[in-house]
C-alpha cells in the first residue's frame, strides 16, 4: 500500500511541476547583435542580428544627447567617463540606450573609447525589448570614425 501511495505522490508532484512551468510559458530568447556605425557616416547605424530570433535588421540615424563628462587617473593615464543617452532611430522604431564609455588618448589625435550599453526604452518593432552590452569608440579630432556595439537583444 505505502508504495502505491509513494508513486502517487510522484505522479502528483511531477503534474504540478510541468503545469507551473508549462504556465510559465517560454522564456523570452537573448538574441546577439551588432549595432555600427553606417560605412563613411558617424550619424548612422546598421543594426544586424548575429543570431537568428525577434529582432531584424536595421538601419538609419544616430544621435547623441546629454553627455556628462568627469575624468580619473588610473595607473598612470587619464581617462574620461561619459554616460550619454543614444537614440537610434531606424526603419522599424525607435531604441534608445544608455552607454557608459572611457575614453584614452592613443596618441597623434586619436581617442579610444570602451563601455558598456543597456536599453531603456523603445518604439515600433524595439516596444518592449529589454538588453545590454559592450561598445567601443574611435575617435579623431571631433569626429567619429567608427563605432561598434555587440550584446544581447530580447523581448520582455
Amino acid at each position: 500500500m505505502s508504495t502505491k501511495l509513494i508513486a502517487l505522490a510522484v505522479v502528483a508532484a511531477s503534474a504540478v511541476t510541468l503545469s507551473a512551468a508549462a504556465a510559465a510559458g517560454p522564456a523570452a530568447k537573448k538574441q546577439r547583435v551588432t549595432i555600427t556605425a553606417a560605412k563613411g557616416n558617424d550619424d548612422a547605424f546598421v543594426l544586424k542580428p548575429v543570431a537568428t530570433g525577434a529582432i531584424s535588421g536595421d538601419s538609419g540615424s544616430v544621435g547623441w544627447c546629454c553627455w556628462s563628462e568627469r575624468f580619473v587617473m588610473r595607473n598612470g593615464q587619464r581617462i574620461e567617463i561619459n554616460d550619454p543617452v543614444e537614440t537610434l532611430v531606424g526603419k522599424h522604431g525607435t531604441l534608445v540606450l544608455r552607454v557608459r564609455i572611457e575614453w584614452v588618448n592613443a596618441g597623434n589625435s586619436y581617442t579610444v573609447g570602451t563601455g558598456t550599453w543597456r536599453v531603456v526604452r523603445g518604439t515600433g518593432a524595439y516596444k518592449g525589448v529589454r538588453g545590454s552590452g559592450r561598445q567601443a569608440a574611435l575617435w579623431s579630432a571631433d569626429t567619429v570614425l567608427s563605432f561598434r556595439s555587440e550584446g544581447y537583444l530580447r523581448r520582455s
